[in-house]
């Protein structure tokens, strides 16, 4: 999937539904048809919804927790995540077609009134709670995305420590996490450093999302090993992120697990300097 799709995705993530400039075509919660005879010059993205093309797309194809269902022809890639391509007989897909599974997790999305969230025998989540998490994921995969396109290759080098000295970033995570309390302290004290305060509980923040998006980065390719995706950076983050995201959800083991994940993405972005060095 080519940058330019990348920031449209972008866009589709922070907006409900949008209709976005001549050549692209993108909703949220609606399918997006291509109707036989008609020709879109340009990409179309669903996000919680269809692809469905009937007429002709000279761009890309691409569905978030949906289909895209091909009948008529797409020049550019069919790539869905949470869903499948599902090319008919009449259809033709002119690229790749890449297709990342995420357990069913579109179908719920789509129709949530069709479907309950188990954790245990006896014990049911509601609905609306699955939605919310699920809204919050899509926030960070929305600024994750905005941050790989702007700075690729930080994130690239970033990604490439995650295993070197895995210990050694824990431990200094964990220095900088007892350190900004005590920085915060000191500062109060002057009137120069009071409005610090916040600045450096902003970088805590930055530093760890940024820290985060190299590990999802870095499982993202382990992950690809097994299932042969087309390698991509966009990609290989999805892929990581959406497995960080259901590992932690598993109660208790999951608050342990983002709570090391915080830690280490500390330790990342400190030894790497937001990617601008190699550790």
């Amino acid at each position: 999937m080519s940058k330019y799709l990348a920031l449209l995705l972008v866009a589709i993530l922070a907006f409900p539904a949008s209709a976005l400039a001549d050549g692209f075509r993108a909703h949220m919660g609606e399918d997006v048809v291509i109707e036989e005879g008609q020709v879109l010059d340009g990409s179309a993205v669903a996000i919680m919804a269809d692809v469905v093309v009937n007429g002709r797309i000279t761009g890309d194809a691409v569905a978030v927790m949906g289909d895209v269902i091909v009948r008529g022809t797409v020049e550019g890639d069919a790539a869905s995540v949470g869903g499948r391509v599902v090319v008919e007989e009449s259809g033709r897909v002119m690229g790749e077609i890449n297709q990342v599974a995420v357990g069913g997790l579109g179908r719920i999305m789509q129709y949530p009134g069709w479907h309950g969230v188990h954790w245990k025998v006896g014990r049911n989540f509601p609905i609306r709670t699955a939605v919310f998490n699920f809204l919050r994921f899509l926030g960070i995969l929305t600024l994750g995305v905005l941050t790989l396109a702007l700075f690729p290759r930080n994130v690239e080098a970033a990604a490439a420590a995650v295993d070197k000295d895995t210990g050694g970033k824990a431990l200094r995570g964990l220095g900088l996490i007892l350190v900004a309390p005590v920085v915060a302290v000191l500062l109060l004290f002057t009137i120069i450093g009071i409005p610090l305060i916040p600045v450096v509980l902003l970088l805590m923040v930055i530093a760890g999302f940024f820290g985060y998006l190299a590990i999802s980065v870095f499982l993202g390719r382990k992950l690809n090993v097994h299932l042969n995706i087309k390698e991509n950076l966009f990609v290989e983050y999805l892929l990581g992120a959406v497995a960080l995201w259901l590992v932690q959800l598993v109660p208790f083991a999951g608050s342990i697990i983002s709570a090391a994940v915080f830690v280490l993405s500390l330790g990342i972005a400190f030894d790497t300097r937001f990617g601008t060095r190699q550790a």
